[in-house]
């Protein structure tokens, strides 16, 4: 039984995956080495955010976020830091947003990334990507044979 409940919600997760895992909406890769890109899209209108994930110790994965993910790119100097007030604010429990700065919104191509979701100022999800960030201008290729690759489609 759980196994069909599993099967329902990734089948369901595919076709609303239709929807925002588009050309479109896609926003950015991350890429270490080793490891097949990860691509992250955004819904501009319904501001729906969600990630392929190609290739990791768990698998293969088509993640649509509950709450919309902000992303973070920044340098390797700053994400190391933001890595340690992380694990700082939870030895504390607290689930404060980082002081941000306006420039650490701005996509850049090898720049580091951090993804969270928030409800006001209270942090709700944290995640730091491995690698760092590509750019691509035509994704078209990369987007359908990550959706092939991940979703079987």
């Amino acid at each position: 039984m759980k196994n069909a409940s599993r099967f329902r919600k990734h089948q369901k997760a595919i076709f609303d995956g239709r929807k925002l895992f588009a050309v479109d909406n896609y926003l950015f890769s991350t890429k270490t080495d080793g490891r097949e890109e990860t691509l992250y899209f955004e819904n501009r209108a319904t501001k729906q955010t969600g990630r392929l994930r190609q290739q990791h110790k768990d698998g293969p994965l088509a993640k649509i976020d509950r709450v919309p993910r902000a992303h973070l790119f920044l340098s390797e100097k700053r994400y190391r830091y933001l890595k340690r007030w992380y694990k700082h604010e939870r030895k504390r429990n607290r689930r404060r947003i980082p002081k941000v700065r306006p420039c650490e919104r701005c996509r850049m191509e090898g720049k580091y990334h951090i993804e969270f979701a928030f409800k006001g100022k209270r942090l709700l999800k944290w995640h730091r990507s491995e690698g760092t960030v590509k750019i691509r201008k035509n994704p078209r290729r990369l987007v359908r044979d990550a959706l092939n690759k991940v979703c079987g489609k």
